[in-house]
């Protein structure tokens, strides 16, 4: 899921033309707008980044934008999806925690309101155990969008587990092994992977699918 050359020259134009979309009309200059644009992007842009990294942000914004009418606040979905994974160190077990800090401090430089700046910072956080609790609607599609990957077909489904792996290649394979399966044996355990039914329509066959299939691999 590396991305190089020219494909990364295009996709941070687009990119930059979707972030640009997200901030139009806010009361902060267009300096500091690019500013923290520039910033995400080196954050996303790390070398240890196999998945999560702006290729991932891109199709979040695309789901985001495939289900636009049924999203009350789309810009506060827009922020949470840009900065839900802007601090991902595999190594450490507070990246969600950093990651809602930035976005609280990037944001109030964008003169966003203390009310959504809030709201981004809740579904961010949400997105360390998926726990639905204190979520509205879009919170709990945001949480849905951050799992599509477990509903792709199978062939990009296969390409975000060697990618996961190799953000994880300093864990020994037994170990990673055994850590990841019960990962993935807590999501096949609930009663639905996805809480919204316009992704669970979309991806949860599939996904039991993917995910059951790697299950298997991962016994070998």
């Amino acid at each position: 899921m590396r991305i190089r050359g020219n494909e990364t020259t295009n996709l941070i134009n687009f990119l930059k033309t979707r972030w640009l979309d997200l901030c139009l009309n806010l009361r902060c200059d267009d300096e500091v707008k690019k500013t923290v644009f520039n910033s995400l992007v080196t954050l996303y842009s790390e070398p240890h980044r196999a998945y999560h990294n702006l290729k991932h942000i891109h199709n979040l914004l695309g789901w985001a934008e495939n289900w636009r009418e049924q999203i009350n606040d789309f810009r506060t979905m827009g922020f949470a999806i840009w900065f839900h994974d802007a601090i991902y160190q595999p190594r450490h077990n507070d990246n969600e925690e950093q990651s809602a800090n930035l976005a609280a401090a990037r944001l109030k430089y964008l003169k966003i309101l203390d009310p959504q700046i809030a709201t981004v910072r809740q579904m961010i956080l949400a997105t360390k155990t998926h726990d639905l609790t204190n979520l509205d609607s879009d919170g709990k599609l945001f949480l849905d969008l951050d799992l599509s990957i477990l509903g792709a077909d199978a062939s990009a489904y296969q390409a975000y587990s060697r990618a996961i792996r190799r953000e994880y290649n300093f864990v020994p394979e037994p170990l990673y092994r055994t850590g990841r399966q019960r990962i993935l044996q807590n999501f096949v355990a609930r009663d639905f992977i996805y809480s919204t039914v316009p992704c669970r329509e979309k991806f949860e066959s599939q996904a039991r699918e993917n995910i059951q299939r790697e299950i298997v691999e991962l016994s070998k």
